[in-house]
């Protein structure tokens, strides 16, 4: 199976951390100006061996960020940290990384035992929500704060355990953490398999809806999250289900890709991807003419940006990086 990446990644190492009754460290990007390698919002876990998962730089400044993470387990109180690397001197005496901008980090404790902050982590995975944290950044109650997912509401103090909800503090620093992209991907093919390493590398969540034996095999060991072995008209009960940030029409014949175009049309599926040429997206929307209006506006055809290169990997390298292009538009929209 593909490796997993992004939040997801970060979320199953704290869990493992939890299971093997280890305390860890997170690391939350809270602020930023110029170019930086992370933005706010960001995490990265660490333990007392380093970084488990994310990353903070290119590898300039995690030895920095290990070191005040290893402080952090050592006395079990949380630290803030600025990383400046705007200034000419930052080339000679500090990192060298040349970006010409500066970061500002919190580093959480995340104690083996009772930790609201994992828990909000799990329940906002499980749920498919976000995240909204809202952090004490300097003070004597810096790291406690308050994470929030839908009506919970997950407090924690300055070492990370459990405050209770008489517990003042006033945060200063606003974060929010956005649940992995979904994507419904309609049809197997020989890009499937690529497509969804690239896409679980990412942290993304797929699901697959095929109801042809011959062409699931292209998705074997591909590690796609849920399958639907239904055909496209049963879609807009699958979509009805579960939020999609994205649908993907690949189902290499005219007839179900007409079928699930037309499912699409009558759905809030806000990015819509056609697999093949200009041609065939032309054929395929006289057929569905009646509700052509209420499709287009979300149609993306031919999918995939230009970047060159033939076959199935290319084509599924194409794919995601429009797909991860739209995505981060939306975010910071």
């Amino acid at each position: 199976m593909p490796p997993l990446g992004g939040l997801r990644a970060l979320v199953a190492g704290v869990e493992a951390l939890s299971a093997a009754r280890r305390d860890g460290v997170l690391c939350v990007v809270v602020g930023s100006s110029g170019s930086t390698y992370r933005k706010p919002g960001a995490l990265i876990l660490l333990d007392a061996a380093g970084v488990r998962v994310g990353a903070l730089s290119g590898g300039c400044l995690e030895a920095e960020l290990e070191a005040r993470a290893r402080d952090v387990l050592a006395n079990g109180s949380a630290q803030a940290a600025r990383f400046d690397t705007s200034g000419d001197e930052d080339r000679v005496f500090g990192s060298g990384t040349g970006c010409g901008g500066s970061v500002e980090v919190l580093l959480l404790p995340l104690p083996a035992g009772a930790a609201p902050l994992r828990r909000a982590l799990r329940a906002a995975d499980a749920q498919d929500l976000e995240v909204a944290l809202d952090l004490v950044a300097a003070g004597p109650r810096l790291g406690s704060g308050e994470a929030r997912v839908a009506d919970e509401r997950h407090r924690f103090d300055e070492r990370g355990g459990v405050a209770g909800d008489d517990d003042a503090f006033a945060a200063d620093r606003h974060v929010r953490i956005a649940p992995a992209p979904r994507v419904l991907l309609l049809g197997a093919g020989p890009e499937t398999r690529p497509l969804l390493a690239l896409t679980r590398l990412l942290g993304w969540r797929v699901e697959l809806a095929e109801h042809r034996e011959r062409w699931l095999r292209f998705a074997a060991g591909s590690g796609v999250d849920a399958e639907h072995r239904e055909g496209p008209d049963a879609l807009a009960g699958v979509v009805a289900a579960t939020r999609f940030d994205a649908a993907l029409v690949m189902n290499h014949n005219l007839d179900l890709d007409a079928r699930c175009l037309r499912a699409l049309a009558a759905t809030a599926v806000p990015y819509v991807g056609l697999l093949g040429p200009a041609k065939r997206r032309d054929e395929l929307l006289g057929e569905i003419a009646d509700v052509r209006d209420a499709l287009q506006p979300r149609l993306h055809a031919p999918i995939g940006l230009r970047l060159g290169g033939e076959g199935a990997e290319a084509i599924a390298l194409a794919v995601v990086a429009e797909l991860q292009q739209e995505f981060a538009r939306a975010t910071r929209a």
